[in-house]
């Protein structure tokens, strides 16, 4: 019986707590009402300091890349004018040779600048290569034609269908070869454009071309066209800057070749005239017309690379000769690894 009033006088205290409670609820509704508005308060402070520190730390981070772009930049440019003031540097303009090392020598009394190499501000690279050591696409006949795409490892298949379309993209008609393309073809892609109609510009717009395939142009695929083709100068080839790619392509035999890189060098200091057997496979040339200038500059501790890629024509002027751009591109890498 004891037990019995004794749960009944806790229900009834319970009860009593439950009323107070609900009283006190009805009464002061208020204090419910200000803990949310202080507890979304919160939530919103919360967001708004998520929102200015991400934002700090991407100016931060914009205002860094700025200041490595632009250090880059001008390293790259320093090390650009480096490169044509070697150029114009040249003690003998009649002849120029490209070393075992793929160094540009303009004459045998000064030293390349090409290399890599370590400054107060970061790494410099200075590349300079010949465009008369490559085939020019604009001039080249069919038989060379044939010759390079075999070289680089495009399918037989393939060959015919590809310089047929390259005569159609250069022809100004309208009318194509047996396997060529114009403008009806080109006009049907998912990404729809027109034959050009006239010479190619740069040596990547053969990508456009049908038949061809951006993987030709693969820089680390063995035999890369970039390395054998180019669409500056005419159609000549410098015997003293031709690359061993662009012989073996000619069909040079391996005796021939080592003869042609044996004169490369400080002492001998490239061919002063053409032999026979050589000039009639199509070298015609001593002295390049047409330079390509890669620069690369890394600044210290930067995650950002500024690279200036160039092609310079030489004119002959009372001077000596003079420099004309012809092609230019700059560009910011990035360089994290």
């Amino acid at each position: 019986m004891r037990q019995r009033s004794k749960d009944k006088g806790q229900g009834a205290e319970n009860g009593i707590l439950k009323s107070f409670v609900t009283a006190h609820n009805l009464l002061f509704p208020e204090k419910g009402i200000a803990l949310m508005m202080v507890l979304w308060v919160l939530v919103l402070l919360s967001i708004l300091s998520l929102n200015y520190f991400s934002s700090n730390r991407w100016n931060s981070a914009s205002t860094r890349n700025f200041k490595e772009e632009t250090v880059a930049y001008y390293m790259a440019m320093s090390a650009y004018q480096e490169a044509v003031n070697y150029i114009l540097s040249d003690k003998d303009p009649s002849v120029d040779f490209i070393d075992a090392e793929g160094n540009y020598w303009t004459d045998t009394e000064t030293e390349p600048v090409s290399g890599k190499r370590d400054t107060e501000e970061g790494e410099i690279e200075i590349s300079i290569t010949d465009e008369n050591a490559k085939l020019n696409i604009n001039y080249a006949d069919e038989f060379r034609l044939r010759k390079l795409f075999k070289y680089a490892g495009i399918p037989e298949e393939a060959v015919t269908e590809i310089i047929d379309s390259m005569m159609d993209w250069k022809d100004a008609d309208t009318e194509h070869h047996l396997s060529g393309a114009e403008d009806e073809y080109y006009e049907g892609l998912t990404v729809p454009y027109k034959a050009k109609n006239m010479l190619f510009d740069v040596p990547e717009e053969l990508t456009l071309v049908k038949g061809m395939k951006p993987e030709y142009f693969d820089r680390d695929r063995e035999n890369s066209l970039l390395r054998l083709i180019t669409t500056f100068g005419g159609n000549t080839l410098n015997i003293n800057t031709v690359s061993k790619e662009v012989l073996q392509m000619l069909e040079f035999d391996d005796t021939e070749i080592e003869a042609i890189m044996k004169q490369r060098n400080k002492d001998s200091g490239g061919f002063r005239f053409i032999p026979q057997q050589f000039s009639a496979k199509g070298l015609n040339v001593i002295a390049s017309q047409n330079v390509r200038v890669e620069v690369l500059a890394k600044p210290k501790n930067a995650k950002l690379a500024g690279k200036i890629v160039a092609v310079l024509t030489k004119r002959p002027s009372a001077a000596g000769y003079k420099i004309h751009t012809v092609y230019w591109r700059e560009h910011a890498e990035n360089i994290r690894g």
